[in-house]
């Protein structure tokens, strides 16, 4: 079972591990700074020994993290190989998570009774999530989510990530507490400035919103 470092220290950026699986361009390693794709936030990227990792992915008993690289490695099973991620998208990713949670938090509260439809997705470029209205729609009061959601971030709230007795990972600031395994700031105040605004429509009974970082 891989080791996930992430979970321990989302902060860290560098590591080294011993290769034990080599398959074509896939790799899996002890231990690994590397996030791998689940619950709508991307894959990192970065660096195994100077090869380019483009992405990476958990392995089908989702125990091991398989790093996806440009091309075949030159080190074999049982080498110590040393990882790099791409900090610079890794910390947009964990901003742009916690963003998603403050905004879902606040959905909730200005559309009483409205659900996400599916699991959104989550990059260093935007977040899309799908939403069910049970009582209609009205743009408008994405307004009044922003401005929440704005106002929350520049709260400098604390952001706590913990696993409950059940062995599931949480995500809590303030008195917001969401399960969640992904990467985030120490802080909301890391997270920047909220902007939200609705997107192509995904399909009947389904709103798509998009949510962005203003840097």
């Amino acid at each position: 079972m891989t080791r996930k470092l992430y979970w321990e220290d989302s902060y860290r950026k560098e590591f080294d591990a011993k290769v034990l699986v080599i398959n074509g361009n896939q790799v899996v390693l002890e231990q690994t700074c590397f996030y791998a794709r689940a619950g709508g936030q991307v894959g990192d990227t970065g660096e195994i020994n100077g090869i380019k990792v483009v992405d990476t992915i958990p392995d089908e008993t989702r125990e091991n993290v398989i790093h996806v690289l440009e091309k075949e490695p030159d080190f074999k099973a049982g080498d110590t190989a040393h990882g790099k991620i791409d900090w610079e998208r890794r910390h947009k990713i964990m901003r742009s998570h916690s963003a998603a949670h403050l905004v879902d938090h606040f959905m909730k509260i200005v559309y009483p009774g409205c659900s996400l439809a599916s699991p959104g997705i989550v990059d260093e470029r935007k977040i899309k999530e799908d939403y069910i209205f049970q009582n209609g729609f009205d743009k408008s009061k994405l307004v009044e989510v922003e401005n929440l959601a704005n106002e929350f971030a520049k709260g400098g709230h604390g952001i706590e990530l913990y696993v409950d007795d059940r062995d599931r990972r949480h995500w809590k600031s303030g008195d917001i507490d969401i399960e969640c395994g992904g990467t985030h700031p120490k802080n909301t105040k890391e997270i920047g400035k909220i902007k939200i605004d609705k997107g192509k429509k995904p399909g009947a009974g389904k709103e798509r919103i998009e949510t962005t970082l203003i840097d």
